[in-house]
């Protein structure tokens, strides 16, 4: 019988990458300082680099996020979260490296912390993938507002892109596209912090997807 593969294996490749690309993101900023401003062909060549880089750092993100799932342990949850902190920070980091530049990003999140008790890392994880995929479904503006209220806690994902094959890619579960990829993780994650994915209902206008956590 074949030998199940490692999970560690994922963790040591996922800090290997990411301390390869640290080094090139260092090389990056200063060959960045090098170019001259007005050089046009250079600055978009560097920007490219740049956003290469970014979408790396992610790779090494996701294959932590999927090592931790693969352990079947229990996550550690450390002090508690401020989880609007954590969605900012997740959602610019995937819109800087995936978003087109005709994009816009709206994220609103509390005025205060919303502390919650989160695995940080699976967390950004999670969030990240699902920025990633609203940043391929939306045509000009992509919304993320983080609410709550006495009972849970909502991170709302929401297009503008009104086409059925948007919605058609949330709603399947049984394709093996990237969407379906991105939503099985976060799914997967969310279920280790009992919490769940939910499709919003609309009358087609946009497609949106909703992230539930419970307060206690």
């Amino acid at each position: 019988m074949p030998q199940k593969p490692d999970p560690r294996f994922l963790a040591i490749t996922a800090h290997d990458l990411r301390g390869a690309v640290g080094v090139l993101e260092g090389a990056m900023k200063e060959l960045t300082r090098e170019v001259e401003q007005d050089n046009t062909d250079a600055a978009k060549l560097t920007l490219m680099m740049t956003r290469s880089t970014q979408r790396l750092l992610l790779l090494g993100d996701r294959l932590s996020v999927l090592a931790r799932l693969m352990d079947g342990i229990e996550l550690e949850f450390g002090e508690p979260t401020d989880l609007g902190a954590l969605v900012k920070d997740a959602v610019t980091r995937a819109f800087s490296a995936h978003a087109r530049r005709t994009l816009r990003l709206h994220v609103d999140t509390p005025p205060q912390p919303l502390l919650l008790p989160l695995n940080g890392q699976t967390m950004t994880g999670a969030v990240s993938e699902l920025g990633i995929l609203f940043c391929s479904f939306s045509q000009s503006e992509l919304r993320i507002s983080v609410s709550s209220n006495a009972t849970e806690v909502r991170v709302a994902f929401e297009s503008d892109n009104r086409s059925e094959s948007v919605q058609r890619a949330l709603r399947d579960r049984t394709s093996t596209t990237q969407a379906n990829a991105g939503i099985a993780l976060a799914e997967a994650v969310l279920a280790r912090h009992n919490g769940k994915l939910q499709l919003s209902e609309n009358d087609g206008s946009n497609a949106s997807l909703t992230l539930i956590l419970q307060r206690a």
